[in-house]
């Protein structure tokens, strides 16, 4: 690969030379088990002009730091099963998306043998400004229209099961069961109801993995948080969907939960902000879907994000204010999402 020809596609400038460059690492969550490392290279041309790639290395789960967490007898179909390249596939396979919605740009892609893959991609200039309802709005009917646009056979939704049966059912539920976990000064003590809340929800999660498998299927993004549908400022489109993620059909409304919970995550969103915002993304995908989403939007969420709301994996650090504040709005996600149960997906499965 020729860094100067890239740089030259880039900026369609046939003459263009490199004068300086330099590599700047980006942060990106431990939990992304394909990634291997993320970084920014970067510089000039000699007359000046800047230019600017985001560079990601990703791999098998089987070059994984962590494999060694999975018992023996599950690593080879853990490896086998674990949707590593979906993200590089989506921009390789280029296919139509609704208007509004357009993939980062692939300059190059290295693929250095033993599943390993370097992709060059567009650096998006994005806008910075805070989601409101109305993007909200926007990025719900888009993703609409992409599962409208993208239907597939009946099935299992194998993602949701894997997450069940694995983390959910063997490290979050034992750990956010034990008592001992809720006297910890970051959460709000064993006899508060969220404990109890969670712990009967989790016993639905086989009757609502069932309902789940039994909704039309389609595909997906995987992971449209709003970190991942950047704006961008050239006006391009409304959204550059970046980290396609999944890999496997789902059920309609799937999306919804990652649009839903991500800057909760991130510790951006209030807790009393949810319900508008759930109203709205809602509305707006089962209206570009023709039908009400709301139970395979609902019930993916819970399977998906219900047990990780809480930064259970972060108790261990000195409890600062920042940390504090996130597990506050974290806290309201989980009794939020627990409130979505009661009201949307147990009377469906009574």
């Amino acid at each position: 690969m020729d860094l100067t020809d890239l740089v030259r596609t880039s900026l369609g400038a046939p003459e263009a030379e490199i004068a300086e460059q330099r590599v700047e690492p980006i942060h990106h969550p431990t939990g992304m088990l394909s990634t291997a490392g993320l970084s920014r290279v970067r510089g000039t041309t000699t007359t000046g002009r800047t230019w600017s790639f985001v560079v990601k290395s990703i791999h098998s789960v089987k070059h994984w730091p962590g494999l060694d967490t999975v018992p023996k007898e599950l690593q080879d179909d853990f490896i086998a099963g674990f949707p590593w390249r979906t993200d590089v596939d989506a921009y390789l396979a280029d296919e139509p998306l609704p208007e509004g919605l357009r993939l980062p740009r692939l300059y190059h892609l290295d693929d250095l043998g033993d599943d390993r893959l370097v992709a060059w991609m567009e650096d998006v200039d994005a806008c910075a400004k805070p989601w409101d309802l109305d993007r909200y709005r926007t990025a719900a009917r888009l993703l609409g229209e992409l599962a409208a646009s993208r239907p597939a056979a009946p099935g299992t939704n194998l993602g949701l099961h894997a997450v069940y049966q694995g983390p959910t059912l063997h490290l979050f539920i034992p750990t956010l069961a034990d008592p001992a976990t809720w006297r910890h000064p970051l959460l709000p003590g064993p006899d508060d109801p969220l404990r109890a809340d969670l712990l009967t929800v989790a016993e639905y999660f086989p009757a609502l993995l069932a309902g789940l498998d039994r909704l039309p299927f389609t595909r997906c993004h995987g992971d449209a948080s709003p970190a991942n549908l950047l704006v961008p400022m050239d006006g391009s489109a409304e959204f550059v969907a970046i980290d396609w993620s999944w890999g496997c059909p789902t059920g309609i409304g799937f999306d919804l939960g990652q649009l839903l919970v991500g800057q909760s995550h991130d510790g951006v969103t209030e807790p009393e902000d949810l319900p508008a915002i759930h109203e709205t993304i809602l509305t707006a995908y089962s209206d570009a879907i023709g039908t009400d989403a709301s139970f395979g939007y609902i019930g993916a969420l819970l399977v998906r994000s219900l047990f990780t709301a809480i930064p259970v994996e972060r108790l261990g650090e000195d409890p600062t204010p920042e940390l504090a504040d996130l597990f506050r709005k974290r806290i309201g996600l989980a009794r939020f999402a627990v409130e979505l149960f009661t009201r949307h997906v147990r009377p469906h499965l009574a």
